[in-house]
């Protein structure tokens, strides 16, 4: 059924569809009328540029989406290089070495604190560790009441250059009578 229009309005809604039908942001919806509406008309071919630009936005989106993939199983694989590293010491096995129970608190604390990178963690984790008491076991003890004490003021206040020079060498030369 074709409705009867008036000439003006006629030429109005044509001149509508024209415009609406060249306007980047409401071609696409034009072209899906057309296509629906009138599939087989020389009107639907018009839109070609359409599906095509549809058909490239679709390829695009897939190789994105296949590069975001590759770039996550990457990064995936080096975490897990990382973490294989961490347990064994390195290819050379001379690196930091974590057992299984020391790694499980690593990536616990790296989860806590959005740390991706396993190295980052291991050094989070080693510097919350308490202090280990690191005095080599040979250092002698210090002795009760030992102390030094600066030398006499009114020798430095004088001349701090030879006071200096003086004090230095009254102390290697006690040093190499000790030897």
């Amino acid at each position: 059924m074709t409705a009867q229009l008036a000439p003006e309005v006629a030429n109005d809604l044509a001149a509508l569809f024209l415009k609406l039908s060249h306007d980047p942001k409401t071609r696409k919806i034009v072209a899906k009328a057309v296509k629906e509406g009138a599939s087989d008309s020389p009107h639907a071919k018009a839109f070609a540029d359409v599906d095509m630009q549809d058909a490239f936005e679709k390829f695009r989106e897939e190789q994105e989406e296949k590069d975001l993939k590759k770039q996550g199983e990457e990064r995936l694989r080096q975490m897990n290089a990382k973490r294989n590293a961490l347990l064994t010491g390195g290819p050379d096995g001379t690196g930091r070495k974590y057992s299984e129970d020391d790694l499980k608190k690593i990536e616990k604390l790296m989860e806590d604190r959005h740390i991706f990178d396993y190295d980052d963690g291991a050094t989070l984790f080693a510097a919350t560790l308490p202090p280990i008491d690191n005095l080599p076991s040979d250092v002698p003890p210090a002795q009760h009441g030992a102390t030094w004490e600066f030398p006499e003021w009114g020798k430095f206040g004088a001349d701090p250059v030879k006071a200096s020079r003086d004090t230095a060498t009254s102390v290697i030369s006690e040093f190499m009578r000790k030897r």
